[in-house]
């Protein structure tokens, strides 16, 4: 079997060398997740991109964010965080693309949608944040930032009385934790 696995990483880095990039990330993705080494470079990326964000270092992180989807195109949490990094270069239409992507990879994980309503918000797309916003919360019902974001996005629409409601939600499941 380690001879398959030689003969085969040969055989990848002469379609590399020979078709470029693009052609090693096309196979190394057809490559079945039991083949040594990939889940665990999909791993180093993710969390080599996770230290980045925490330096601030947001167009580092991208790079390592695109390695991980380059490797496993369908990874939610891969597009979410490629999603932060755009939204903190200030590219919120391009993050609310990888926030729909994550959505549609992952439609109950009430994160994407509360960024992507605030990356909506920051575009001035406030009706459609708000939509976003209610579908978090409908995910997790205790979902503080997700009211606080509402709270926001009302209050700049005018809405006091129901800006007032979402912000005491906010306040109330806040102090529990």
């Amino acid at each position: 079997m380690k001879k398959f696995y030689a003969l085969l990483a040969c055989l990848i880095l002469i379609a590399a060398a020979s078709f470029g990039a693009s052609a090693f990330a096309a196979i190394n993705s057809a490559l079945p997740d039991s083949i040594p080494g990939k889940a665990d470079t999909a791993d180093r990326y993710m969390d080599k991109g996770a230290a980045l964000t925490g330096k601030k270092d947001y167009a580092g992180a991208l790079t390592e964010f695109d390695k991980v989807i380059e490797l496993y195109p369908d990874f939610a949490p891969a597009h979410y965080d490629k999603g932060i990094a755009l939204s903190a270069l200030g590219r919120d239409a391009d993050a609310v693309k990888e926030y729909d992507k994550a959505i549609e990879l992952d439609p109950n994980d009430p994160k994407p949608y509360n960024n992507k309503g605030s990356a909506l918000g920051r575009l001035g797309r406030l009706r459609e944040a708000l939509v976003s916003f209610e579908r978090a919360i409908q995910l997790k019902p205790d979902y503080a930032n997700a009211y606080y974001n509402k709270y926001v996005a009302l209050k700049s629409l005018g809405k006091k009385r129901e800006a007032r409601a979402a912000l005491e939600m906010a306040r109330k499941l806040g102090e529990g934790k």
